[in-house]
C-alpha cells in the first residue's frame, strides 16, 4: 500500500488556502534573505538570569544545610509510643510519594550509599539490626502482628512507622513471598559491629565475589565459625544488595566487614604473622599455579592437611565461580609463602560452589582450633 505524497503549499500558490500574515511570507531572493537575517538580528533577546554571587550560593547552602539538620533533629526525638504504650504509625493510600521515592533510592546502589542507609526485608533481621545496635530510621508494613513482634526491641524515639497495603509492600520484594514489613536502618561501620569474645583467629578476604547468593552463604559462614573480619575487595557485589542481605540472614548485623577494599590498601588490614591461604576449586593437587607476577610457585595441599591450630594467625582467600582467584590474591599469596587448598571430590564433581567450599575449609580451621583448646584446657586442669 502506498500512502500519497504530501502536497506542499506556497505562500505565492494561487490554489492555495493557507492564508499567511504578512511577516510569515519570506521573499525568495537573496535581498529577502539578507532582509529577514537584518530582522532577526534587531528582534530583542531575553535577558540571562542574574548570576548568583559565590557569597549568596554559600549563604543558599548553608541554609539549607540547617534545615536538613533540623529535621533530621526532629525526627530522631520523635515517639514511637504514646502514653499508653501503644505504637505510633501513619496510615498511609497506596501509591504514596514518600514511600516509593525511599524504597525506589534505597533500590539503587548509588543512592543507597549517598544516603548511608540499607533496607532489610522480614521482623527478624530487624530485630537483627535492633539487637546489634544499629540505628533504625523506617519500618513500613501491612499487618499490625508483624509490628508486634517488634514491640520489645524498637527505641523509644527516633523511628518513623508507615503502614501501606500488602500489595504495594508485594510490588517491591524481592521474594516470591513477601513477609510484609521492610526497615531501613543506617549503614553499621565494621567499627560498630560486636566482636565475639574470642574469635577464631581467621579471618577472609572475598575476591570479586559478584552473585549476591555466594557473598551471603560466606559471610553466614564467616559469622557461623566466629571469624575475626571479612574483607571485600573492589570488584564484589554491594555488600549491602538487598539479595546479599536477605541472603546473609543477618550476618551484616553480626560480623566486622570492610567493604570495597584497594589491593593497595588491603596489607595494612592484614596481621602481619597471618598466613595466606587460597580456596582453589581445582580437583588436581598435583597442579602448580604460577602467576604472572611470581617467581615462586604456591603449592596445592588438601584442606585438612594443614596444621592450622599451630597458626597464629590465618587469612582465607576466596573467589568467585565466574572470574576465579585474581592475579593479586595469588601475588598476595606468593609474596607471603601462601598455599592453595584444595577440596578433594569424588569422581563426576567437578567443584562445589563458593558459599560451600568456604563453609567446609572454615570449620575444618574451628574443629582444629575447638580440639587444641581443649587439650590446652584439659592440661591446666590436671596441672592445678
Amino acid at each position: 500500500m502506498h500512502r500519497r505524497p504530501a502536497k506542499v503549499l506556497l505562500p505565492f500558490e494561487p490554489n492555495s488556502n493557507v492564508n499567511l500574515k504578512e511577516e510569515q511570507v519570506i521573499e525568495i531572493s537573496a535581498e529577502g534573505f539578507k532582509k529577514q537575517s537584518e530582522n532577526n538580528e534587531t528582534k530583542e533577546k531575553k535577558p540571562h538570569a542574574p548570576v548568583i554571587s559565590q557569597e549568596k550560593f554559600r549563604e543558599i547552602k548553608e541554609k539549607k544545610e540547617i534545615a536538613i539538620k533540623k529535621k533530621k533533629f526532629y525526627l530522631s526525638q520523635k515517639k514511637v509510643f504514646d502514653d499508653n504504650g501503644e505504637i505510633i504509625y501513619e496510615k498511609l493510600k497506596g501509591n504514596d510519594g514518600r514511600i516509593s521515592n525511599l524504597l525506589i533510592k534505597l533500590k539503587s546502589k548509588k543512592e543507597r550509599l549517598k544516603a548511608g542507609q540499607m533496607l532489610v526485608e522480614g521482623w527478624r533481621l530487624i530485630v537483627d539490626g535492633l539487637e546489634a545496635n544499629c540505628i533504625l530510621k523506617y519500618v513500613i508494613f501491612s499487618r499490625t502482628e508483624d509490628l508486634n513482634n517488634l514491640r520489645p526491641f524498637l527505641p523509644k524515639t527516633g523511628v518513623q512507622l508507615y503502614k501501606i497495603p500488602y500489595k504495594e509492600i508485594e510490588m517491591w520484594s524481592d521474594v516470591e513471598t513477601s513477609p510484609g514489613i521492610f526497615g531501613v536502618f543506617e549503614m553499621p561501620s565494621a567499627d560498630n559491629i560486636k566482636r565475639y569474645a574470642k574469635p577464631i583467629p581467621l579471618q577472609f578476604i572475598c575476591d570479586n565475589i559478584r552473585t549476591p547468593g555466594n557473598l551471603g552463604a560466606i559471610l553466614r559462614a564467616a559469622v557461623g565459625v566466629g571469624t575475626e573480619k571479612v574483607l571485600l575487595t573492589k570488584g564484589c557485589v554491594d555488600l549491602w544488595d538487598p539479595k546479599v542481605i536477605r541472603s546473609a540472614s543477618g550476618a551484616h548485623f553480626r560480623q566486622p566487614i570492610h567493604t570495597s577494599v584497594d589491593w593497595e590498601e588491603l596489607p595494612k588490614l592484614l596481621e602481619e604473622n597471618t598466613s595466606i591461604f587460597v580456596a582453589d576449586n581445582n580437583t588436581d593437587v598435583s597442579d602448580i599455579q604460577e602467576t604472572e607476577n611470581a617467581v615462586d610457585k604456591i603449592p596445592v595441599l588438601p584442606y585438612y592437611g594443614i596444621d592450622f591450630a599451630n597458626l597464629k594467625h590465618i587469612t582465607l582467600i576466596i573467589g568467585g565461580e565466574t572470574e576465579g582467584i585474581s592475579e593479586n590474591s595469588y601475588r598476595l599469596a606468593a609474596n607471603r609463602n601462601g598455599l592453595r587448598l584444595n577440596i578433594p571430590l569424588h569422581k563426576g564433581v567437578d567443584s562445589l560452589n563458593t558459599g560451600m567450599a568456604t563453609a567446609v575449609i572454615a570449620f575444618e580451621i574451628k574443629k582444629q582450633f575447638i580440639q587444641a583448646w581443649a587439650r590446652l584446657k584439659f592440661k591446666e586442669n590436671n596441672i592445678s
